[in-house]
């Protein structure tokens, strides 16, 4: 089996902010939510979605466990 790499496009909304913010990489969850704590602490919430597909799986509150990986 392939392994699997930036099968993530993450959409992420700010505190005070009026237009989300697009990730279209992304590889392992739980790092990019470390990175969004540290470069982008006013982060609420991310809706994660398959990059090939465009299809929504899920969304994280901020504070939620985040895995690396969603199992589908």
């Amino acid at each position: 089996m392939e392994k699997k790499k930036n099968d993530y496009s993450v959409i992420v909304f700010l505190e005070n902010e009026t237009k989300p913010k697009k990730w279209v990489y992304v590889h392992k969850l739980n790092g990019f939510s470390m990175f969004l704590d540290q470069k982008h602490p006013t982060w609420l919430y991310m809706n994660v979605y398959e990059r090939r597909t465009r299809k929504y799986i899920k969304r994280f509150q901020k504070g939620e466990f985040i895995p690396p990986f969603i199992q589908n």
